[in-house]
């Protein structure tokens, strides 16, 4: 089946790479994601290692089953039951935003959830040392992707999105996961996070139409836009307006 929402560019959970990402990292440089094409695009799904016989070696991204997902989303079965889908558990999940940290490539996963698709939101790590996936899915993060991440020295922040059978996605949020101890704190924000960054005391959260500035608790948002000049213009909001539908787009 073709994801119509593929062909549009519209938050990073939901970018279809027109390049690979050659990024690399760990021991000598020899792990890089590995992509693979299918009716969705380039997509990364998982990690390869080069050998120094010149020869790859895959890991590939665990995936969720059934039973994960009944799991972790039991709202979500009752609302779309298995039988729906004539009691197969379809799911293509893959490696979405992504951060290196030493040895260990951070990431947040993304996936298709209509149309028969499934998924369980995940994010976490791959350690090169060890060679070992380390997955996380707390509730606050299970139904969505993951739009964009950042990881800092005591939390990983991560911005979440879902995407619908009419093209468009959705905001899930933003998430203050600490690693030490595994708490979560989850901001309700109205607006899909393509990219968190630190500046100064306050993170970056870049949407589609601004940013916002988080400083503690607070939110400050900015959208910018060019006037009739070519003038670049930022200018305080309240809110961000909600995303267009695929009418809007096509």
């Amino acid at each position: 089946m073709v994801r119509w929402y593929a062909f549009f560019v519209f938050a990073a959970g939901l970018l279809i790479a027109a390049e690979a990402d050659i990024l690399r990292f760990g021991p000598n440089g020899a792990f890089q994601l590995e992509y693979k094409t299918d009716d969705s695009g380039l997509l990364a799904h998982g990690v390869m290692e080069r050998l120094a016989d010149g020869t790859t070696k895959s890991y590939p991204l665990p995936q969720s089953n059934l039973e994960i997902y009944a799991k972790l989303r039991p709202a979500d079965l009752k609302r779309n039951p298995i039988a729906a889908t004539g009691n197969r558990y379809e799911c293509e999940e893959t490696i979405g935003p992504h951060q290196v940290e030493g040895d260990k490539l951070w990431f947040g996963n993304s996936f298709y959830d209509s149309e028969g698709e499934r998924g369980v939101g995940t994010f976490g790590y791959f350690d090169a040392a060890t060679r070992l996936y380390q997955l996380y899915s707390p509730p606050e993060v299970a139904p969505y992707e993951v739009s964009a991440i950042l990881v800092e020295a005591n939390v990983v922040w991560l911005g979440l999105d879902y995407s619908s059978e009419d093209i468009s996605v959705f905001p899930g949020g933003l998430v203050e996961w600490n690693r030490k101890t595994q708490a979560v704190h989850r901001y309700p924000i109205e607006f899909v996070v393509s990219q968190i960054e630190r500046q100064g005391g306050s993170l970056r959260l870049t949407t589609r139409e601004g940013y916002a500035l988080l400083t503690g608790e607070t939110l400050q948002r900015f959208q910018v836009s060019t006037n009739t000049n070519g003038k670049v213009e930022t200018t305080p909001i309240e809110k961000f307006p909600p995303p267009p539908s695929h009418h809007a787009l096509l």
